[in-house]
């Protein structure tokens, strides 16, 4: 493979698995021979987008699965993006704790409106995030713990890579069936979402007014009244306020964190991530 070959990755991460797998791509992808880097789209400029889809071979697009669908502000994300002519090949890939049915293959259509030929797609069965009360799912936050558990990831990150380089097509999940299957989720979860988004709420007496979360929220749902977090009618339920709050002042219908001051929420698959890394600064 020639060493100029080149792909830019746009990904959007709300608690840290799809930053690591943007990150693990870019740089087998680099160790190959490629010239790859990732961006956040919460921090690319939008005048940086079309002279970095210009410039690349391969366009890399991921995201974590909500409910068998994209975060509302990936898609977003997509409608806003100039149309390529001639067309160039994609790859998606998404993060998901145990399943969603076809992965990132439902947004073909979409991809193809805007000139990107999806020939590759993967889904990396990561971490949960989910440490709601309310949701009594079982988690891991110790990332001493999730260690052993990145080797097989890596090592599937890999082999993706090799296809990529290798231009064998491979499209994870893409057959009728798994498409069937995606509506189980993805049907009940675009028409609650908004109701669902609408059942945050913040402890007056543990929030400090540190401000952290507003900083972080990826779709600025979050502002900031008499030194007090009020959550807004946007939300994308990305879990990243609640789970890096340092107070444990964010509520989900109203439950009690207590149990959070026992086990804290999950924070990324690595100790190193920070949800500051992929906000514009």
């Amino acid at each position: 493979m020639p060493d100029d070959k080149s792909a830019a990755i746009f990904f959007f991460s709300g608690t840290g698995n799809t930053w690591w797998a943007s990150r693990q791509i870019a740089r087998q992808l680099n160790k190959i021979g490629w010239n790859a880097a990732y961006h956040s789209i919460e921090q690319i400029d939008p005048a940086e987008i079309s002279p970095l889809m210009d410039s690349a071979d391969v366009i890399g697009f991921g995201f974590p699965i909500y409910g068998s669908d994209a975060p509302a502000n990936f898609k977003s994300f997509l409608r806003t993006l100039p149309v390529l002519t001639p067309p160039k090949p994609a790859f998606g890939f998404v993060t998901q704790w145990l399943w969603s049915g076809d992965g990132c293959n439902f947004l073909e259509k979409s991809l193809a409106e805007k000139g990107f030929h999806l020939r590759w797609t993967v889904e990396f069965n990561m971490f949960n995030n989910i440490a709601l009360p309310v949701v009594p799912l079982p988690y891991e936050p110790d990332t001493e713990k999730l260690a052993p558990r990145l080797p097989p990831l890596e090592d599937q990150v890999n082999d993706f890579c090799m296809r990529i380089t290798n231009g064998q097509p491979y499209r994870m999940h893409n057959r009728w069936h798994n498409k069937l299957s995606a509506w189980i989720q993805r049907g009940p979860f675009r028409l609650t979402h908004d109701k669902w988004g609408s059942y945050w709420s913040v402890d007056a007496e543990k929030c400090t007014g540190c401000e952290r979360c507003a900083r972080i929220c990826p779709v600025g749902n979050i502002s900031m009244h008499a030194n007090l977090a009020r959550h807004n009618d946007h939300c994308v339920m990305c879990l990243r306020c609640f789970n890096f709050c340092p107070d444990y002042a964010v509520r989900y219908l109203n439950a009690d964190n207590q149990r959070l001051t026992e086990k804290p929420p999950f924070q990324g698959p690595v100790s190193e991530f920070k949800p500051e890394m992929l906000i514009k600064k």
